[in-house]
């Protein structure tokens, strides 16, 4: 989601597997937090009426088959190495937006989660930027459990309350993710994070999974 509509750049990640490119989010946007379409002098809906909590939001990648199959090898197989790729596809669009984050926080798993699979993947993406992270600054108290499938009002009601800062907190942060879908987890973490102190919050994801009448770069 870099860009406009006329900016196209080589994300220059592919896939570990079959070498392909994957491909960079082109497509229209909202201008604040990436999720919608523009509605009104390119805002999303959720923005005017002030229901986004983040300043800005990004992702840097289209969520298609392919990339789908790379995350959830990342996530539940142990193929760490595959951060590098993505976080290089991070850090382009980083540098090709307004980000200016004083330190980056990763979303974090709830600590049976982490124990289990023995790694956190947004933090391995957070550690590839090469910024000042802080791991554990966010904790996920309650176990929320998968929200894939979900709809956007249960997954709001399911994450409610579910994040805390382990103390207080300065400056811009930088929320990073694998994979951003209704924007409900960061939404509420921006939401906390804000409660606690930070002045801006701005979310940057490796993939993005695009709403319906999304424009997607090629097609």
């Amino acid at each position: 989601m870099c860009g406009s509509t006329e900016t196209r750049w080589r994300s220059g990640a592919i896939c570990p597997d079959c070498e392909a490119a994957l491909r960079p989010l082109v497509q229209p946007y909202c201008h604040r937090c990436g999720l919608a379409s523009p509605a009104i002098e390119g805002l999303c809906g959720r923005c005017i009426t002030g229901e986004t909590r983040y300043e800005l939001g990004r992702a840097a990648l289209r969520f298609d088959a392919r990339l789908r199959t790379i995350i959830h090898h990342f996530k539940y197989n142990d193929r760490v190495s595959l951060a590098r790729p993505l976080g290089r596809a991070m850090r382009q669009c980083l540098d090709a937006n307004s980000f200016n984050p004083d330190l980056v926080v990763p979303v974090p798993l709830h600590r049976r989660r982490e124990r289990e699979r023995g790694y956190n993947q947004s933090a391995l993406l957070a550690a590839s930027l090469d910024l000042k992270v802080d791991a554990r600054l966010v904790r996920r108290r309650v176990d929320t459990g998968s929200q894939t499938g979900k709809s956007l009002p249960y997954r709001l009601r399911n994450v409610r309350g579910a994040f805390e800062c382990a103390g207080p907190v300065r400056g811009s942060i930088l929320l990073v993710d694998d994979v951003q879908t209704t924007g409900a987890t960061v939404n509420e973490i921006a939401r906390v994070l804000k409660k606690n102190g930070a002045d801006r919050v701005e979310v940057l994801t490796a993939a993005r999974v695009a709403d319906d009448g999304w424009i997607a770069a090629g097609e």
